[in-house]
């Protein structure tokens, strides 16, 4: 057995790839998901709702989800930035 390889990849787990997700409030107070690229996020109705789906969206990997301090503020800005909605589409949780 090689000595070299961490034992997650000796059991054919994948490698931990650091945090994917930060989940925290942002200026407003409001819950949101971040992820380090821009590419994925939302708003929640609470703490537990983002968690929740940043461990579902990382496929719960160790790790791979971190919860801000209550100082620090996320943004949404980077994930939404540029993009226009279309009036067909539906906003979750509304009628």
């Amino acid at each position: 057995m090689d000595k070299s390889q961490p034992n997650n990849a000796r059991k054919g787990e994948p490698l931990q790839r650091g945090v994917r997700f930060m989940v925290g409030r942002d200026a407003g107070g409001r819950w949101i998901v971040s992820d380090r690229e821009g590419r994925v996020g939302g708003l929640f109705t609470d703490r537990a709702a983002a968690v929740h789906f940043a461990m579902f969206e990382s496929d719960h990997l160790p790790g791979a989800v971190c919860c801000v301090p209550d100082h620090v503020t996320l943004s949404l800005d980077s994930a939404f930035e540029n993009r226009v909605m279309s009036p067909r589409l539906k906003v979750a949780g509304r009628a």
